[in-house]
């Protein structure tokens, strides 16, 4: 049976507001997003984090790619993404069709 993976994609607010710090960091190198809260920081690991640079390119070979080789050898799969309105889903999901640098990770 093929391993049950999660990744997380961090994305930093548009608008900063000033003297404050930013809500989320992410490490791609330590697989982990961090969340300040209330001057508290509240670390997860994932199998990957990915950053606001990363591209799709790389969200689908590090997520994707492995669950189509486990359909393709007849497991049933799932891929959910989970977010807050506007934090950029249903880009990374379906991207830009007129770009295909701009692909979403769903093929």
């Amino acid at each position: 049976m093929p391993n049950r993976s999660h990744a997380a994609k961090g994305v930093p607010l548009e608008e900063k507001l000033e003297g404050t710090l930013p809500a989320i960091s992410n490490s791609t190198e330590h697989k982990s997003i961090s969340v300040i809260k209330q001057k508290k920081c509240f670390t997860y690991k994932f199998k990957n984090a990915f950053g606001s640079f990363s591209t799709q390119q790389e969200v689908f070979e590090a997520s994707l790619q492995p669950l189509i080789d486990d359909v393709l050898n007849g497991y049933e799969t799932c891929v959910f993404a989970y977010g807050q309105t506007g934090t950029g889903k249903t880009y990374t999901m379906e991207g830009n069709l007129n770009n295909p640098d701009e692909f979403g990770v769903i093929p």
